[in-house]
């Protein structure tokens, strides 16, 4: 009975390895920003700014941008590509309406893709004065 055990549990070990091998070759996309922060400085309440943020595709499978999830209304983009192949570099331009917003704002865009991460954000700051 006990060479059964042991026969039995060094069946299973070999599927297992092989599971892992076939799991490497097949490739995960990855979302990378080249920078996830800018800040505008002060700017006067009810100007429109805007600020590109580059990102890339670090991982050896394509990736793909499913969705871009804005913060609030006040704040909208314009992404260059939903689809990424490995090593690709794309581009989200963010555009902040500081219309009716006044003091120290943060602001965040958030890319849903197909990566390990599935939601990874990029942020904006400013100062917003009255005219």
């Amino acid at each position: 009975m006990c060479v059964l055990l042991l026969t039995t549990c060094g069946s299973p070990s070999k599927p297992k390895n092989n599971l892992s091998t076939s799991g490497n070759s097949s490739g995960v996309p990855n979302l990378e920003y080249i920078e996830d922060f800018f800040d505008f400085g002060t700017i006067t309440q009810g100007e429109v700014v805007t600020h590109t943020f580059r990102f890339k595709n670090s991982g050896n499978a394509p990736l793909v941008v499913k969705d871009v999830i804005p913060g609030c209304g006040c704040t909208t983009s314009k992404l260059s590509s939903t689809i990424l192949k490995p090593g690709e570099e794309g581009t989200v331009e963010v555009i902040f309406n500081s219309q009716g917003w006044a003091g120290l704002q943060y602001k965040t865009i958030t890319l849903r893709t197909n990566s390990s991460i599935m939601d990874k954000s990029v942020t904006i700051r400013a100062n917003v004065v009255m005219p």
